[in-house]
């Protein structure tokens, strides 16, 4: 069955100018997009102009410390987009994206303020940012699953354009840590919330599935000794929302709104770096998830719910090996 032939071509023009005030700094720019969507197999081609604006203001508080504010304008034209071709097929459920034939352009309306301090310490370097952002989705894309399958028992989803659209908000905060010229620290968490403003029809929720409400990350790189190098990663993802329509509910085809856990991996590598004749060789040993959190609730059988993934994508997994070159 063929699901699109598509043709996209996007023509752009883009300026930027930037004014300095002594301590203030302001950069103007805008973006001028006509597309052209054609879809060969239905009558559904799209062609629209788009004006994005953006407007970035810095001010030096003092030489360590800098404030920002921007706004910025963006867009999604109305196209078959990549993760639709990642259909959804087991031996119970398949299932294809459509667009709406109604189906305009989504819109976003970005904006920003932040504070950013960079200082010595005694002897560290500190870099902290904080950071709060909002973006308003205008005509926002959402999904609609038809309310039965097709005779083929194809399950249609349609992309339409939500309501009174969506909202993106929250706030995020990085901080850099560099005592020594042998050791960094790097980190950041982010609290957000991603809602439709009106429920949307499957399962009757504003949420945005798959996306949790706060996220962080964390590394270290210690090189301990003149060869010997130890660093570390973690990703900390919390709970969030994935549909399930799979066999072990009473109805797979109205499915059921789960929420998920909350995911910490973490991870290692050590590594033993020489010289070589002339070239550097590197040996390194390490583990990705070492905790192995990761998903236990994946669906088996053939008619199992192929979408129902979500989390770290590797279990506990170790790891070694071997590069040689010039540039290492």
């Amino acid at each position: 069955m063929l699901v699109a032939d598509q043709v996209s071509n996007i023509y752009s023009a883009f300026a930027q100018y930037e004014r300095s005030f002594n301590k203030l700094n302001v950069s103007v720019g805008a973006r001028f997009d006509h597309y052209d969507i054609n879809n060969k197999v239905n009558d559904s081609s799209k062609s629209g102009d788009v004006f994005s604006p953006r407007v970035t203001v810095k001010y030096d508080i003092k030489k360590y410390l800098q404030a920002r504010a921007s706004y910025s304008q963006g867009y999604r034209a109305p196209q078959i987009f990549d993760e639709d071709l990642h259909i959804e097929t087991s031996a119970w459920r398949k299932v294809i994206h459509e667009n709406d034939p109604d189906l305009i352009q989504e819109t976003s309306h970005s904006y920003m303020a932040s504070l950013d301090f960079n200082k010595l310490i005694g002897k560290v370097n500190t870099g902290l940012l904080i950071e709060g952002f909002y973006t308003k989705l205008n005509d926002a894309f959402a999904n609609t699953q038809a309310p039965h399958p097709t005779e083929d028992g194809v399950i249609i989803y349609t992309r339409i354009n939500a309501g009174n659209g969506a909202i993106v908000k929250g706030v995020n905060l990085e901080l850099n840590l560099v005592p020594s010229g042998n050791f960094t620290f790097t980190g950041g968490y982010t609290i957000q919330k991603s809602e439709y403003e009106d429920p949307q029809e499957e399962f009757n929720e504003k949420t945005f599935f798959r996306t949790p409400d706060q996220y962080g990350y964390a590394a270290i790189d210690w090189d301990f000794t003149k060869h010997f190098c130890f660093s570390a990663t973690g990703n900390y993802t919390g709970g969030m929302l994935v549909p399930y329509y799979g066999p072990t509910i009473a109805d797979p085809d109205a499915g059921e709104l789960r929420e998920s856990d909350s995911f910490m991996d973490l991870g290692a590598k050590l590594s033993y770096q020489y010289r070589l004749n002339g070239a550097s060789m590197q040996l390194f040993i390490g583990i990705k998830n070492m905790f192995n959190s990761y998903q236990n609730d994946f669906d088996i059988s053939e008619n199992r719910d192929p979408g129902y993934l979500y989390g770290p994508s590797l279990p506990r997994t170790i790891y070694f090996g071997l590069k040689i070159g010039n540039l290492l």
